[in-house]
């Protein structure tokens, strides 16, 4: 029996895997890769507020224009007020039909 990929994490190349979701089910891969290829049926996708190579707001579109309708978890350091980052970001995912939630790395 094989498993259905739930979980894409993009530019976090040492994550750790969301809580419930085997490590089976989860791929690492690029934003790039993702580009070329959006896998289906996945549920969750995290991804950090901003790398070397993109941003969570490039994410965004990316995703809303494959018709990614799950949850974008975006990683983000201590922010000074991340309220503000929250509702911005937020404001771009909903239209694109995604929930988002911006989470603190452990």
């Amino acid at each position: 029996m094989s498993l259905q990929l739930r979980c894409l994490v993009i530019g976090i190349p040492d994550a750790v895997f969301p809580e419930g979701i085997r490590e089976e089910e989860v791929a690492v891969t690029t934003l790039a890769a993702l580009r070329a290829d959006m896998p289906l049926g996945v549920e969750l996708v995290v991804a950090p507020l901003f790398c070397d190579e993109f941003d969570a707001l490039e994410v965004i579109e990316l995703l809303g224009a494959s018709g990614f309708r799950g949850v974008l978890r975006i990683a983000a350091p201590k922010l000074p007020n991340r309220q503000i980052v929250l509702r911005e970001l937020r404001s771009h995912a909903v239209r694109q039909g995604i929930t988002l939630e911006l989470v603190e790395p452990t």
